[in-house]
């Protein structure tokens, strides 16, 4: 297209056709579209980069509605990467302000990438400077971002849709506090990081000179940037603008939702704050469970326990039940379970806190103390739903263990997670609740437990012979004695950590009849243990001394989680 020479049609009647194409591609409502320009005519944003800001367009659609108005194509980095080396003759804060990627110059045409195609005026100004007809293409502005490598985009401006007035005033109220758009593309930036190295929790503490940012990557915190502490105001009041928490509020802990677009997809988190010396702390539990797999052997548990998990599954009636402490990974082994009925016409229900994920075969509910929904008063209510199976997030009290269990002996599968050390003191755990030994007795189907080991990066672990402390570590188990050992290297594909990812370790058992009346007649966890034994309860240190002989984690980290 030749800026010199080419006379456009009415610039805002084609941002107008961008709008009506998102809307009809996106079915967003007419009362969001309304908010949304009150906002740009208050920015001075187009109206559709204000929707793709708040988090309603995402970043391919609000390229392909570009392109498909612009008359041009959607840039795609692996087919015309960005090249850094060519020279227009501009000023490099020129091509960044209007966030343009030279892709290709030739002796009559430059070839770029641009965020906003419809910017007639930097266009226009790009012909001008080369003298050359400019064909643009339109770029997504994750795309963007990740070839320039500075987030010179603001995409920070990205906020759940709201249903009051809260949306209009969200951009005013933000810019009021000072070093908004700072603060709002650390934050957005800390959520992109996050996503990419696959973290579960991003860490804002303030400090008495600084803020220190971390990341929780395959259960170990990494630094990753200290921050100006006269920034560190202003990224508090922009998370607590995003999950609607009282910004005026500095004494008292809160806890909120906040969602996220991050390269062009929606992104769930919770958010803790609480106050310290130095000013409030944040922790964004990021639940994004994109490309994660919820089946057992994805999950790395052994085929033992696998079996006695289907089993479970399987059952008609009773409760099953999966312990460890929190970060165990015990929702993803119980959502592992429902996702094995996905083809099934059972009825499902699930009270969880919060939902992680979401599944199309599963009727989910989003625990509320705060109005009274509690566990046990949607246990309650689901029995008079017709259930087959229903998960508990967690049993934490005496009410929803007891419910729990009626549930179970009532003619339901219940399936739940509960706080405790090992597979075994599920029983005591659950009868320090309050639970009856006859009723204990009567509806347990078994129990697991569980940890989570970072896995060895499979490109660079490298082997070695085990060391005297290993080999002790595996006769105590009873085990032969190992013939090799790994240990982490580092490499570009696990970004020089030596691990990427997690694998459970696990034991399980499944309630026999001789362990049934074990439990019954409350003859003490030894006797208990006996039973469970002889039922085919394994060890998790067991299971994990098999993993770091095999290669999937290493001695130290199974060590460094179980007892013996």
């Amino acid at each position: 297209m030749n800026f010199l020479q080419k006379t456009w049609p009415d610039n805002v009647d084609r941002r107008r056709r961008v709008v009506d194409a998102l809307v009809e591609a996106l079915r967003i409502e007419p009362s969001v579209v309304e908010r949304a320009e009150r906002l740009a005519i208050r920015t001075g944003k187009p109206t559709e980069q204000v929707l793709n800001q708040i988090g309603v367009a995402s970043d391919e659609a609000l390229a392909s509605a570009y392109a498909a108005v612009a008359g041009c194509e959607v840039w795609r980095p692996e087919r015309a990467p960005y090249r850094r080396d060519l020279d227009l003759g501009l000023n490099e804060r020129y091509l960044h302000n209007c966030r343009f990627l030279p892709l290709e110059v030739g002796e009559t045409s430059v070839v770029v990438a641009a965020c906003d195609p419809l910017d007639d005026e930097g266009l226009a100004g790009l012909a001008f400077a080369t003298g050359k007809t400019v064909e643009v293409w339109a770029a997504s502005p994750a795309d963007y971002r990740r070839a320039v490598g500075d987030a010179a985009f603001d995409a920070s401006e990205q906020a759940p849709v709201q249903n009051d007035a809260r949306l209009e005033s969200e951009v005013q109220r933000v810019s009021e506090l000072g070093g908004e758009s700072q603060a709002a593309r650390l934050v957005s930036q800390m959520l992109e990081t996050a996503v990419a190295r696959q973290a579960s929790d991003v860490h804002f503490e303030p400090r008495r000179h600084d803020m220190r940012v971390r990341l929780r990557v395959d259960g170990q915190l990494v630094e990753h940037q200290l921050v100006s502490a006269d920034l560190g105001p202003a990224v508090i009041s922009r998370i607590k603008v995003l999950s609607n928490l009282d910004l005026g509020e500095r004494r008292l802990p809160q806890d909120g939702r906040a969602t996220f677009v991050v390269e062009g997809r929606t992104v769930e988190t919770r958010v803790s704050m609480v106050p310290t010396v130095f000013g409030e702390g944040v922790v964004l539990r990021i639940l994004d469970r994109v490309g994660l797999q919820f089946d057992l052997d994805g999950l790395g548990v052994a085929a033992p326990e696998a079996a006695i998990l289907g089993r479970a599954i399987r059952s008609a009636h009773g409760i099953f039940l999966v312990s460890g402490p929190t970060g165990s990974g015990k929702t993803t082994t119980l959502y592992a379970l429902l996702n094995m009925l996905a083809q099934s016409e059972k009825k499902i229900l699930s009270i969880e806190d919060p939902v992680e994920h979401h599944f199309a075969h599963v009727n989910q509910v989003q625990a509320a103390p705060a109005i009274g929904l509690t566990f046990a008063s949607a246990l309650r209510a689901f029995l008079r739903q017709d259930p087959d199976i229903i998960l508990v997030g967690e049993i934490r009290d005496r009410e929803t263990a007891t419910v729990a269990m009626q549930a179970a002996m009532t003619g339901h599968l219940v399936i739940a997670s509960v706080h405790a050390n090992d597979a075994l003191r599920i029983v005591p755990r659950l009868l320090d609740m309050g639970i009856e030994p006859y009723q204990l007795a009567a509806g347990l189907l078994g129990g697991a437990a569980q940890r989570l080991v970072r896995q060895l990066c499979p490109h660079c672990r490298v082997s070695r012979s085990p060391s005297e402390a290993e080999v002790l570590f595996v006769a105590t188990l009873g085990r032969s004695p190992p013939t090799s050992a790994w240990d982490p290297r580092g490499c570009p594909a696990c970004a020089g950590s030596g691990f990427r990812g997690r694998v459970a370790i696990m034991e399980a058992f499944f309630c026999t009849e001789a362990l049934a009346a074990t439990i019954a007649r409350s003859d003490g966890l030894d006797r208990v243990a006996s039973e469970a034994y002889r039922a085919g309860l394994g060890s998790m240190a067991g299971d994990g001394a098999r993993k770091a002989e095999q290669g999937l984690t290493t001695f130290a980290e199974v060590m460094a989680v179980v007892t013996i």
